[in-house]
């Protein structure tokens, strides 16, 4: 089994010319990996099986790491184990026997493509997968402190809501 360390892009020259059917097992380690521009992953670990079938390469894989989200309630960044489970296919854009390029896949069909070094990248689909498994609106536990409020400065208003206390003064006159 070869491995993929802190890399997501695999050269499949060799399986695109073997028969349908064929494959290769590698286990992916990466240490960081980007979900989007301000959140991360890490200590992802896991297997990726590629297959040659008859119009390209499918790419399927099961991994578990660790999202690095902030907590809903309190604003503080903790950590969110996950579980994934993906699968793409990718179609070559370069015909690995003739070197003529092929039509590339439609974009709509969600098909990845193999460059013309015959590399695919199973970035992704990677990343789309974690950002489903992890919570919408996270959590850091049960016992969540939630907004911090001083105890002892309960009176004082934030003087962006200091115009709704206001109204709300305002209000309780007129009622009386």
């Amino acid at each position: 089994m070869a491995r993929l360390e802190n890399d997501t892009i695999v050269n499949v020259a060799q399986l695109l010319k073997e028969q349908v059917g064929a494959y290769r097992v590698y286990e992916l380690s990466l240490d960081w990996f980007a979900l989007d521009v301000d959140l991360m992953a890490s200590n992802i670990r896991g297997q990726v099986r590629i297959t040659r079938i008859a119009t390209g390469i499918l790419a399927t894989g099961e991994v578990d790491g660790i999202g690095l989200v902030e907590c809903v309630r309190c604003l503080e960044i903790y950590e969110q184990p996950f579980h994934a489970t993906f699968d793409q296919e990718f179609r070559p854009t370069i015909d690995i026997r003739t070197g003529t390029p092929v039509d590339p896949p439609d974009p709509l069909e969600d098909i990845g493509g193999i460059n013309e070094a015959h590399e695919l990248d199973m970035a992704e689909p990677l990343r789309q997968e974690a950002l489903l498994e992890l919570p919408m609106r996270p959590v850091c536990g049960d016992d969540c402190p939630g907004p911090e409020v001083p105890e002892d400065d309960e009176e004082t208003i934030d003087a962006r809501l200091g115009a709704l206390a206001e109204l709300l003064d305002e209000d309780q006159v007129s009622r009386e």
